[in-house]
């Protein structure tokens, strides 16, 4: 997949570039590929895998752009990708980030991600939709996929780097929020494109995913979210965890496992909110690029009756 994606990255049209891999503690002949096949390439190396967030954050520190742009391994970028990233935030001023369109490598007709939206909980917009209309016109989100997606160096600068205590999940999201406290816009750039194989390194490990999915959006809910919203649906972002056995199947061990493990987090996701609310923030906008938490509870109802039958059904095979 990683050679893949650099080949891609040597076709671009946008040639004022350098490149960086960050080898998050690879096993295999990553190293020896790299050196052999792209020895322009700036390589950070990891003896151990230290998860997403401290990976990007090594190779956000080891580069010289004025524009910084994130690329997950199992990403192909079209040709106009990186010209796309830079116009868009050359035309957009007051954009701090900008969203690829993110199409699914396996039927390039569907959309893997638009761009992440969040009313109670993150979700990727437009995942397993044809790419119409509504994915053809740029517009200001919440934030950006970290997969593929461009940022001002002042960005970082300004608002600080991934949060490290993710591991691997919904970070994006968080920066992303702090993002729009701190002033800076997110624009979705639709000729900005990309092909995702999706979770292609995630598939190896499961039960690490869940387990921090669900720890991850209690700390991103509570670390980042205004009062005004935080008080009110607090609760309801408690319980919802526990709904995970019947909308998803997941084990409840791994429920549990996530939900205690949020608690155990919980000094440290109190000092980083009052870090983010501790100068002037922009709670407005913020609160103008989040959803409606209500129509995160009609989704989940709308999709009730089809998650128990596809549970019902599990069971029964089984």
């Amino acid at each position: 997949m990683l050679r893949s994606a650099l080949a891609s990255l040597a076709g671009q049209s946008f040639r004022d570039f350098e490149t960086i891999v960050v080898d998050n503690g690879s096993r295999d002949a990553t190293a020896a590929m790299l050196e052999r096949e792209f020895p322009e390439v700036v390589v950070v190396r990891f003896s151990e895998n230290r998860g997403f967030a401290p990976a990007v954050n090594a190779g956000l520190k080891a580069a010289r752009g004025g524009v910084l742009v994130l690329m997950n391994n199992d990403v192909e970028a079209e040709p106009g990708w990186l010209a796309a990233l830079v116009e868009a935030l050359e035309r957009r001023r007051d954009a701090g980030f900008v969203a690829s369109k993110m199409l699914s490598a396996r039927d390039p007709s569907r959309v893997d991600s638009a761009w992440d939206a969040m009313g109670l909980a993150p979700h990727n917009v437009g995942h397993g939709e044809p790419d119409g209309p509504a994915f053809r016109i740029g517009r200001y989100v919440l934030s950006a996929c970290a997969g593929a997606a461009a940022y001002r160096r002042e960005f970082f600068e300004r608002v600080g780097y991934f949060d490290e205590d993710f591991f691997a999940w919904f970070e994006d999201v968080e920066i992303g929020i702090r993002g729009q406290l701190a002033g800076y816009r997110c624009w979705y750039e639709p000729a900005a494109v990309v092909r995702h194989l999706g979770s292609a390194t995630a598939a190896r490990m499961p039960d690490r995913k869940i387990f921090l999915l669900i720890r991850n959006n209690l700390i991103l809910f509570f670390q980042t979210m205004p009062l005004r919203r935080a008080l009110p649906w607090g609760p309801v972002i408690l319980l919802w965890p526990w709904l995970d056995p019947i909308f998803y199947g997941r084990p409840l061990r791994l429920t549990a496992r996530g939900w205690l493990a949020f608690w155990a987090c919980l000094p440290r996701v109190w000092r980083n909110r009052r870090r983010i609310y501790a100068g002037p923030t922009d709670v407005r906008a913020l609160l103008g690029a989040l959803e409606d938490p209500w129509d995160d509870m009609r989704r989940a109802w709308r999709a009730l009756p089809r998650r128990l039958g596809a549970l019902l059904g599990r069971r029964a095979s089984a």
